[in-house]
């Protein structure tokens, strides 16, 4: 049997940064937590579970410490692929996957 991690096509890369995100044509943003990131999507932890299939845009904030200004954010455009309960008990939090569909600006 082929593990998940021997199934993706890009190597994630573990990172603790802040992140907002927003529905696609909405000018509300939430904030969420990244856990992991790759050429192909990320993997960030919310407290609001976001439906399969819904276009969001991320932006991933200070994603270089040694770049100030709107160099060290980055935005991109993606789908949730998927959502997870994390059954945290003190509250709740989901992970959820968002696959790109749009290059990431930098």
């Amino acid at each position: 049997m082929t593990s998940t991690a021997n199934r993706r096509e890009f190597e994630r890369q573990r990172k603790e940064v802040r992140v907002r995100y927003s529905l696609l044509g909405s000018e509300e943003y939430s904030d969420a937590r990244l856990v992991d990131v790759s050429e192909g999507g990320l993997c960030m932890e919310t407290s609001t579970p976001l439906r399969t299939g819904t276009q969001i845009y991320v932006q991933l904030l200070n994603i270089n410490p040694e770049i100030s200004g709107l160099a060290a954010h980055r935005t991109s455009h993606g789908r949730v692929r998927w959502t997870r309960d994390l059954g945290c008990l003190e509250q709740t939090r989901f992970g959820i996957g968002v696959q790109y569909t749009h290059p990431v600006c930098h």
